[in-house]
């Protein structure tokens, strides 16, 4: 979507009517009230408003790295990938931040509450995705331009985009105490909605998008726009995840991985093969790895810039005045200094054959202990994403042009495998052994040899690693809280030998919108 980046100042002022914040109880940052029809008077202005819902997942504002959305929010806290990563990755046994800003600690020590700004960040930022979304929906299907071909294909783009933010609504909220509103809401609808279960409907959604004919297929969108594939694979996170949300036995469990694997299957046809080089998922050019990223989350040094997204992933590993490493990573600024990975999660690779392994000291020389969680030469870090081209060349700008993969068919190959081991019957063991190898060849692997549900664990984390997917992942292999796994720092302890209440599963709903919100609940386990 860079080619609309241009014309965002029309989108940002249309999203900043009143009629669109009142689904969020959010406060625009500009009191101009400006109506629909003054500004939807084209089908121009609805791609406008489209490019505005994908650029909500690439920068904090419409006007780039120093602009907010959202009021009360650091404009880095609340970007989407960025807040993402803090509630996906820090509490989990992959990555912990030494920062002491706010309450950012209690991540690693399991301690968060209602009040929590992190928290509101990220829920803040997904309804307000929902927001624009349903405003452009409502809009455009109430418009003389509804019939338009081309304006039914924004209105699927938009309903994916939805789709999504609800995906990680339930997947860190829960469903049963979370606003919900769709274009079919009264305006300024903010209670859950009566008689309606959000795990079905979100099946039903992406069901819907992948039987209609308005989106793309798959592969055959523009870069930066989505297609059939991202819906694909919504349709198995959501169905995958789906037991756990619900809280099913494994016969009851049966037909949502079924429909888990249908999906993965179905990408797997379309992605028959993986990028050749690991490494180039996550470097300056990877929009040119189309034969396996699914959906980028843009960015790009000059038009899309930002504080989160690649940029943080990039800079916070990193010390300022550490010139070797900014120079290896292609960044023409200092480094931040604050993501470390914690030891005993680089002690599941092979050093010495898994091309996945990014792990190091730098040229400090830092240990890996990671005694001490507040400093940031106790720990090493992961050179996953880079601002290098796969050439050598690099824009050296002061922002990355590094695209976030958020959606990679690598992980629909792992998926599948859990389908498999998870009892689908609609998988075989060979199609799933297939699809698992695929991915361990890349990484310069052998076949697997131990096929389980926990070697499954520990490969998608090799895998998928600070892509925000590992808390989700623990919580659905039963690894998250409890004390059946443990790692360094877990719950505030080195060793990490503690029970994790369960009620840490799901965050809390923050509570400034409990408490200005009468028919919101709050999950069991937290204070308003």
């Amino acid at each position: 979507m860079k080619k609309y980046i241009a014309i965002l100042a029309t989108a940002a002022t249309l999203i900043g009517m009143s009629s669109c914040i009142k689904d969020l109880d959010i406060e625009p940052l500009d009191d101009d009230v400006v109506l629909p029809e003054d500004i939807l008077t084209g089908i121009e202005q609805y791609e406008q408003v489209l490019a505005k819902c994908y650029v909500g997942l690439c920068t904090s504002g419409s006007w780039g790295a120093g602009s907010a959305d959202i009021d009360g929010i650091d404009n880095g806290f609340g970007q989407y990938i960025r807040a993402l990563y803090y509630l996906e990755e820090l509490p989990t046994d992959e990555a912990l931040i030494v920062w002491d800003d706010k309450t950012i600690a209690n991540f690693w020590k399991f301690a968060w509450t209602s009040s929590d700004v992190f928290v509101r960040a990220m829920f803040s930022r997904v309804y307000f995705q929902i927001s624009i979304c349903n405003e452009l929906i409502r809009q455009a299907q109430a418009s003389s331009f509804r019939d338009n071909a081309t304006v039914k294909q924004y209105i699927a783009e938009a309903r994916a985009l939805r789709l999504l933010s609800y995906y990680h609504v339930v997947d860190m909220f829960g469903y049963e105490h979370v606003p919900f509103s769709t274009e079919a809401n009264s305006v300024g609808s903010v209670g859950p909605a009566p008689n309606m279960d959000l795990v079905s409907w979100m099946i039903s959604e992406a069901d819907a998008l992948l039987e209609g004919s308005e989106l793309p297929a798959m592969r055959s969108a523009e870069y930066g726009r989505l297609d059939k594939g991202f819906v694909q694979m919504l349709k198995a996170k959501i169905n995958l995840n789906a037991p756990v949300y619900l809280g099913l036995d494994s016969a009851a469990a049966a037909p949502y991985y079924q429909a888990a694997a249908e999906a993965c299957k179905a990408i797997v046809s379309a992605y028959p093969t993986l990028h050749s080089n690991y490494a180039e998922l996550f470097m300056a050019d990877n929009d040119q790895c189309k034969d396996e990223i699914i959906f980028w989350v843009e960015a790009e040094n000059g038009s899309i810039e930002t504080y989160g997204s690649t940029q943080f992933l990039i800079c916070a590993t990193y010390e300022d005045g550490d010139s070797v490493t900014q120079g290896l990573l292609g960044m023409g600024t200092g480094g931040w200094g604050g993501i470390v990975v914690r030891p005993t999660f680089i002690e599941k690779f092979d050093a010495a054959s898994d091309k996945r392994y990014t792990f190091s000291g730098g040229p400090k020389d830092f240990p890996s202990t990671l005694l001490d969680p507040g400093s940031f030469a106790s720990g090493w870090s992961a050179y996953k994403f880079s601002n290098m081209k796969s050439d050598g060349t690099t824009n050296a700008g002061p922002f990355t042009d590094t695209d976030f993969p958020l959606f990679r068919s690598a992980d629909a190959y792992l998926m599948l495998a859990e389908c498999q081991l998870r009892g689908a019957s609609n998988v075989t063991e060979a199609e799933a052994k297939a699809a698992w190898n695929a991915v361990r060849t890349r990484a310069g692997l052998g076949n697997v040899t131990n096929y389980t549900l926990d070697e499954l664990l520990d490969e998608r984390g090799r895998e998928l690693y600070w892509e925000c997917q590992r808390r989700s992942d623990l919580r659905r292999f039963g690894k998250f809280t409890g004390n059946a796994y443990s790692w360094t720092w877990k719950g505030g302890d080195y060793d990490g030998n503690v029970s994790v209440d369960s009620h840490f599963d799901v965050y809390p709903i923050p509570a400034a919108e409990t408490n200005s919100n009468s028919a919101l609940g709050q999950n069991p386990g937290y204070a308003n």
